[in-house]
């Protein structure tokens, strides 16, 4: 399993790399199919860039920068995203995100 953890940090990476939320067309299309591959073989990731980080969230580890105690905090960076594999019983999460927190 540990092969195709692998493969899904290093796509996020090249996501990541490559500002993939700008729509690269011809990149960004490669990348939609291996993720649909991935999809059909049962995994899918999430990279929570930009969500609000609460010390209850199961599904992140993280390192807080700054002074968190100024209010609501928020990942301003993902190193590794959440990956989950489906199964009939629900979603198991296989790697926690890694995260850097800011507030």
């Amino acid at each position: 399993m540990k092969p195709i953890l692998n493969i899904i940090n290093q796509l996020h990476e090249i996501e990541f790399k490559l500002g993939v939320n700008q729509s690269l067309d011809p990149v960004s299309r490669h990348l939609d199919r291996i993720k649909n591959h991935l999809n059909e073989l049962g995994y899918e990731y999430h990279s929570p860039l930009n969500e609000i980080y609460t010390t209850e969230r199961t599904d992140c580890e993280a390192s807080i920068a700054g002074d968190t105690t100024e209010g609501s905090m928020q990942i301003t960076r993902v190193i590794k995203p959440a990956i989950y594999q489906k199964s009939a019983a629900g979603d198991q999460l296989l790697q926690k995100a890694i995260v850097i927190v800011e507030s």
